[in-house]
């Protein structure tokens, strides 16, 4: 996400682009590839000192004009130390409800949700929000918080409609690799392998259907901790002619090409980028009514909702898109309209650059040249 926004602000003449990594050096190649200037700290843990001071140092000799934090061990010790080193504009990208990742209860406050606030008191930091959602939460948390949010959703590279498997033969050849047969009703999930993605949930409210239809499959891309447990429910339901694990993979347009229908059955979820990712394909996607999520997807009309957590409403839902395929492009057609309009990556990397020249409006910038020097610290996982 962060590395197709700044490919597009990179062409801003006005802008000096600088990406630190905390402990991500594994994306270093992909921005250089780009001309995006990246470094890497390469410290881990979430308490660790040395981030702090190592992390200063970049940015004292940088001098930025704005820091940019993205991800909460970025957004900690990327907040304290700009605000120590009076960097003018300070500014933290929320993508989600929730710091416990556990049910994402916004009527709740975690330890590190009254952490958080004190440091974007004293840090003076800006907030942007990539769904209302994740704004209401944030007010929540701190009702003063509505002066210093706004929301700027997720976006998502249009270019991305036309098909890396452009050729019908393409695809079934890529379906054949995949364990595919020919006929056969695709279904996929892109995502992490952990509970907030909902993999086994869908697997068991699915599983009489698979079972009595062959026909059905079902595709996880993705990897994570919950792999060894999905397995072996696999493997225990006798389910492993219908669900096939794909593993982690770099791109996952190709899986989507080939799918009929895309699955998000998010427990809980602060956007929801792969159902955009999904749209801009033509594809229907069938998703749980959660978090941001409800922002993109208006039931029956860009795509289809269910009761989050509810196997009924997700075999009901299910059942309607299985038997009703062939008369659903206009749902096809509406998503895809609609990803063009309000998530197309170019138009929302155009607000960052406006919010970013606001925030500085009243400030002298300290560059005699009149550059403005852009830090975007970042911890991308």
């Amino acid at each position: 996400m962060l590395f197709d926004i700044l490919k597009n602000l990179k062409s801003k003449k006005d802008l000096e682009i600088t990406v630190i990594t905390l402990d991500s050096g594994e994306y270093i190649g992909k921005f250089d590839s780009e001309g995006i200037k990246t470094f890497d700290l390469n410290l881990k843990g979430l308490v660790n000192p040395r981030i702090y001071f190592k992390l200063k140092k970049f940015l004292k000799d940088l001098n930025p004009d704005i820091v940019h934090t993205h991800l909460h061990k970025a957004d900690f010790y990327g907040r304290i130390a700009a605000r120590h080193l009076k960097v003018p504009v300070i500014i933290s990208t929320c993508h989600n409800y929730s710091t416990s990742h556990k049910n994402a209860d916004m009527s709740k406050r975690s330890f590190f949700d009254i952490v958080d606030n004190f440091v974007i008191r004293h840090s003076g930091s800006y907030l942007i929000a990539i769904s209302g959602v994740v704004k209401e939460y944030l007010i929540r948390r701190d009702k003063e918080l509505v002066h210093k949010t706004e929301v700027i959703y997720n976006g998502v590279d249009i270019s991305k409609e036309k098909y890396v498997l452009s050729e019908c033969t393409e695809r079934e050849e890529f379906k054949r690799k995949a364990g595919l047969e020919k006929g056969d009703f695709v279904i996929t999930i892109t995502g992490r392998l952990e509970e907030q993605k909902g993999h086994l949930f869908f697997l068991k409210s699915m599983r009489e259907i698979i079972t009595k239809n062959k026909k059905i499959k079902i595709l996880l891309v993705g990897d994570g901790s919950l792999k060894n447990d999905i397995k072996k429910y696999i493997v225990d339901n006798n389910l492993g002619a219908s669900v096939i694990l794909c593993g982690f993979v770099k791109d996952s347009q190709k899986y989507v090409e080939i799918s009929d229908l895309i699955a998000v059955p998010s427990l809980w979820e602060g956007f929801g980028l792969v159902i955009t990712e999904a749209m801009v394909k033509n594809k229907i996607v069938l998703a749980s009514d959660v978090g941001g999520i409800c922002e993109i997807i208006e039931d029956g009309e860009t795509g289809y909702l269910f009761d989050s957590n509810n196997k009924e409403s997700l075999f009901n839902k299910f059942n309607f898109i299985y038997e009703n395929f062939n008369k659903l492009d206009f749902i096809k057609e509406n998503a895809q309209k609609l990803v063009k309009q309000r998530f197309d990556i170019r138009k929302n990397s155009e607000l960052y650059y406006q919010y970013y020249l606001n925030k500085l409006s009243n400030i002298t910038i300290r560059h005699s040249n009149d550059t403005k020097s852009f830090l975007l610290n970042t911890h991308i996982i």
